[in-house]
C-alpha cells in the first residue's frame, strides 16, 4: 500500500533515518511515487545520493581477458619501467617543466601486478595499459634526452602496427553472425581495439610533407616531450592490435559452422541513422529556442542549456573523439545508433521536463522520482542478462544514472538547487536513452 503522503509525521520521518541509508532510500522512494515534494530536501537528498544505481557495463558483458593476455600487458609495462628506470638513473634531473610527472608507471605496474595475482586479468589489463601512458612517455623523454631515439624507427613501428591493426579489420569481413545479437557486439569491441591503435599509431606515422615536423627547428632531434607522446602511444597501441587479434580469435571459435553476412544490413543500418540524425536541431538552435539571450540562468535556463550541451552535437553526430574509419560497420553503426539516441533522450527529457520558466528553486524530490523511474527502465530494458550489442550502446546511458546524485558536480559556489537540479537531470537522460536503444539495437540485427 502507497502511503498517504500527508500522513508522512516527523517521527516516521526520524524512524526511516535512523534505519540507514538503504530504509531511507527505499521509505522515501515509495512517498515520492505518488508526490515527489512531500518530504524535506535534506531527506530526499540522502535518499537520491543512495537510491541503486546499475552497475558499470564491463560486468554485464566484455571479451573474455586471459591469463596469457594480460600477463603480456604487464610484462610490456614491466619492461618500460626498467628501461625507463635505469635511463633516468643514468640523466639524473632536467630542467624541464614539461619533464614527465614520473619516471616510472606511477603505481600502475604494482596495481597491475596485484590484479594479476589475483586472477582478474580483465582489471590487470587495464592497469597496465593506463601505466603505460605514464612509462612510455617517460622512457620516450629518456631516449631523446639521451639521443636514443631514431624517428625513422617509429615511424616503421607506426606503420607495422596500422598495418596489424586493419589485416584484424579486414579479417572481420563481412561480419558473419550466427546470433547477431550476440556477435555484433563482439565485432563492435573488436572494432574499438583496431580504431583505437589506428589513432594511437597514426600520430607516429611518416610526415612525407614536412620532413620531420615533430623535430626541431632545422628538422633533426626529435622533442623529448613529442617523443614521449609518441612511445607511449605505440606501447598502447601495440597492446591494442593484440588485444583485437585476441578478441577476433575468441570470436570464431563461438561463430556457428553456418552463418549469415552482416555487411549489407550494417550499411543500411548505419545510412538510416545517419538520415535520421539531419532531422534534429544542433544544440545551439536548441538554446536559441529554450535560452535565448538570457540576462541570468535560473533552473529553467540552466536545465535546457545542460540537456542541449549533453544531447546535441553541435556538429558531427558520432560520439567518437577521433574519425571511424568507413570500413569499421560495426563500430560507426553504434556510434551512429547513440548519437540518435541522445538526440531522440533529448525530445523526450524536453517533454517530462518538471521545470518552469519562472522557477527560482528545485526540490530534490524530483531527483529521486527520476532516479527511480531510471532504475525501472534500467531494469525492464537492460535487465541481468542483455545481449552484447545492447552492452556496447548503453555505456553512456548508464554513467548519466550512476552520477546522477546531490552534489556531485561538486561547484563550491553553486547553489543547491543547480545540484538537485543537475541530479534530476542525469536520471532523466540516462533513462530517455535507455528507452531509445531497444529499437535502435533491433535496426543493427534487422533493419529489415
Amino acid at each position: 500500500m502507497v502511503p498517504d503522503p500527508a500522513a508522512v509525521s516527523r517521527r516516521r520521518v526520524l524512524a526511516t533515518l535512523g534505519g540507514g541509508v538503504a530504509a531511507l532510500a527505499g521509505g522515501t522512494a515509495a512517498v515520492g511515487a505518488t508526490e515527489p515534494t512531500a518530504l524535506p530536501d535534506p531527506i530526499t537528498d540522502a535518499a537520491t545520493n543512495h537510491y541503486p544505481t546499475p552497475p558499470e557495463v564491463d560486468t554485464l558483458w566484455r571479451p573474455p581477458v586471459t591469463e596469457a593476455h594480460a600477463s603480456a600487458a604487464v610484462e610490456t609495462l614491466a619492461a618500460t619501467v626498467a628501461e625507463s628506470r635505469r635511463r633516468w638513473d643514468e640523466i639524473g634531473d632536467v630542467e624541464d617543466e614539461g619533464a614527465p610527472i614520473t619516471t616510472d608507471s606511477g603505481g600502475w605496474l604494482e596495481d597491475a601486478r596485484e590484479s594479476l595475482d589475483e586472477g582478474d586479468y580483465p582489471t590487470a589489463l587495464f592497469r597496465a595499459r593506463y601505466g603505460l601512458q605514464f612509462a612510455g612517455e617517460a622512457l620516450g623523454y629518456a631516449r631523446a634526452e639521451q639521443d636514443a631515439v631514431d624517428r625513422a624507427a617509429l615511424g616503421d613501428r607506426a606503420v607495422a602496427l596500422t598495418e596489424r591493426a586493419q589485416a584484424v579489420a579486414s579479417d572481420l569481413k563481412p561480419y558473419p553472425t550466427s546470433e547477431p545479437a550476440r556477435d555484433l557486439g563482439w565485432y563492435v569491441r573488436i572494432e574499438a581495439e583496431v580504431q583505437s591503435a589506428s589513432a594511437l599509431a597514426d600520430r607516429a606515422l611518416p610526415d612525407d610533407d614536412s620532413g620531420g615536423s615533430d623535430g626541431d627547428a632545422s628538422g633533426g632531434e626529435l622533442d623529448p616531450r613529442v617523443a614521449g607522446e609518441l612511445t607511449a602511444g605505440l606501447l598502447r597501441a601495440e597492446l591494442d592490435a593484440r588485444s583485437a587479434e585476441r578478441y577476433r580469435d575468441l570470436l570464431s571459435e563461438r561463430l556457428a559452422s553456418e552463418t549469415t553476412p552482416h555487411a549489407e544490413a550494417l550499411r543500411t543500418a548505419a545510412d538510416r541513422f545517419r538520415a535520421d540524425l539531419r532531422g534534429y536541431p544542433t544544440r545551439e538552435d536548441a538554446r536559441e529556442r529554450y535560452v535565448g539571450e538570457a540576462d541570468e540562468y535560473g533552473p529553467w535556463e540552466v536545465a535546457h542549456s545542460r540537456l542541449a550541451q549533453w544531447c546535441l552535437g553541435s556538429s558531427a553526430p558520432v560520439p567518437w573523439r577521433t574519425p571511424i574509419d568507413a570500413d569499421l560497420l560495426a563500430l560507426r553503426a553504434v556510434a551512429l545508433s547513440i548519437g540518435l539516441a541522445r538526440r531522440r533522450a533529448h525530445e523526450t527529457a524536453v517533454e517530462r521536463l518538471v521545470v518552469e520558466p519562472d522557477d527560482t528553486g528545485f526540490d530534490s524530490g524530483y531527483a529521486l522520482a527520476a532516479k527511480r523511474r531510471a532504475q525501472a527502465t534500467y531494469r525492464s530494458v537492460v535487465g541481468d542478462d542483455p545481449s552484447p550489442l545492447l552492452v556496447t550502446q548503453i555505456g553512456r546511458a548508464v554513467e548519466d544514472l550512476q552520477v546522477a546524485a546531490v552534489g556531485f558536480v561538486g561547484g563550491r559556489d553553486e547553489p543547491m538547487w543547480r545540484e538537485r537540479l543537475e541530479a534530476y537531470l542525469y536520471a532523466l537522460v540516462g533513462r530517455a536513452k535507455l528507452e531509445a536503444f531497444p529499437p535502435l539495437r533491433d535496426a543493427i540485427t534487422d533493419p529489415d
